[in-house]
């Protein structure tokens, strides 16, 4: 039977043998380093050099026909990586612009980021800025940029999940859990140290998802036929939940032999 120091030893062995416990690790889709065609609507990218291929997707629907150029030359159709919207982080940051000319209140465009099927365990911490959510109030300059239905989806697919959002002077929170809406409110500068007046910062927590999206398109504090607006993704970062090593199975198994073995044997010592 083993006794006490030969479990004690049997437990370092085992460790030893599986690798140690499972880590955690930040990753970033930054988009000064991911390439993006102008105009293209789906994009994915390999960012995680511990997990072979493409790791996260981000893909364009909706009213895609009312997707416009940028406004800064080279004036490259959107979507597409610019560093036109600052979001205050100076003029070298760059974020992946989508800018339109919606023909109503009702057109709106949909982004969906979809993480890799190899994160079995799904991602957690998961968070992003977007830039610019603001409003014009102006002669030729008619909109209110809203973002709305901001949702992801649990690892099984079933569950919707609530993000919490933090926004800036320049716009404004509605609603709770999965009916939450920003509204801008203010006309902001895309460039210069107060363009980040109007961000809007979300993030999903703790929470273990497989993808997320969001709705962007005028609200209802703009005339019927809204006129050019835009907004900038931001980077996304997430972890990836470490899938247990297969080796921390068998390591499990022989513990609890073990334990129950020393319980048997002080049972008979008695």
């Amino acid at each position: 039977m083993p006794t006490r120091s030969q479990f004690l030893s049997l437990l370092s062995a085992g460790l030893l043998f599986a690798g140690g416990c499972p880590t955690s690790r930040a990753v970033s889709l930054q988009w000064g380093s991911e390439p993006w065609a102008p105009g293209s609507l789906s994009n994915s990218f390999d960012v995680d050099p511990a997990n072979p291929g493409n790791d996260i997707t981000v893909t364009v629907s909706g009213a895609t026909g009312q997707l416009q150029p940028e406004l800064v030359s080279p004036y490259p159709m959107t979507p597409v990586i610019t560093s036109d919207l600052e979001g205050g982080f100076g003029p070298t940051n760059k974020s992946l612009c989508i800018a339109v000319d919606l023909a109503n209140q009702s057109q709106k465009i949909v982004v969906t980021v979809d993480f890799s099927a190899q994160y079995a365990q799904g991602v957690t911490n998961v968070s992003f800025t977007i830039f610019d959510v603001d409003l014009g109030n102006s002669s030729g300059s008619t909109y209110q940029d809203q973002l709305s239905s901001i949702t992801a989806l649990s690892i099984d697919g079933t569950t919707l999940i609530a993000p919490t959002i933090t926004t800036s002077v320049n716009n404004t929170l509605s609603g709770t859990g999965l009916n939450q809406v920003v509204d801008g409110i203010t006309s902001t500068s895309d460039t210069g140290p107060s363009s980040n007046s109007a961000n809007v910062t979300i993030s999903f927590g703790a929470n273990a998802i497989k993808s997320f999206t969001f709705t962007y398109g005028s609200g209802s504090g703009t005339v019927a036929d809204p006129t050019y607006q835009h907004i900038g993704l931001g980077d996304i970062t997430f972890t990836p939940v470490p899938e247990m090593n297969p080796t921390w199975g068998a390591v499990a198994s022989c513990l609890v032999a073990a334990v129950l073995i020393l319980r048997h044997s002080a049972k008979f010592r008695k």
